[in-house]
């Protein structure tokens, strides 16, 4: 084996190895928020962190997130189809934990100044739906004066 393709294959492992290591699996019993904190004990801190800065009782969020994507870091609406097998897009533009569309994770990312958030990272994620609810709730408010 020469030196150069050993180099580009051990890289390309690495890179899959990294890569694989990112990814968050779903909790085995996620309809028990205390079992799911027990298997993600990380879960729970940044659960912690949100609520303590919004305000949102840390199961609120929580039961969000499972109804929305079952906990799934990169969960999607479906992809539509034009005549059952071409491809056309999805419906939504939702996605991750909390299956947030870019426009309002946009106005999340300005609004805390957190640029390099991410929707499939549930740290980001926990924190963006307590926002986007009370941001819902005054929405509702002022339209009922």
């Amino acid at each position: 084996m020469n030196k150069p393709f050993l180099a580009r294959y051990v890289t390309l492992v690495v890179a899959a190895l990294l890569l694989t290591a990112c990814a968050s699996s779903p909790p085995k019993n996620p309809d028990d928020l205390c079992d799911v904190f027990e298997e993600k004990r990380d879960w729970y801190k940044a659960s912690k962190d949100a609520s303590d800065r919004w305000g949102a009782p840390i199961q609120v969020p929580m039961a969000i997130m499972y109804q929305e994507s079952a906990f799934k870091a990169k969960a999607q609406p479906p992809m539509r189809w034009f005549l059952g097998f071409i491809p056309y897009g999805r419906a939504s533009s939702a996605y991750g934990y909390s299956q947030a569309k870019k426009g309002a994770w946009s106005d999340y990312q300005r609004e805390t100044g957190n640029g390099w958030s991410d929707r499939d990272d549930f740290e980001d994620a926990v924190d963006f739906v307590p926002v986007s609810y009370t941001h819902l709730r005054a929405h509702e408010t002022k339209a009922n004066l």
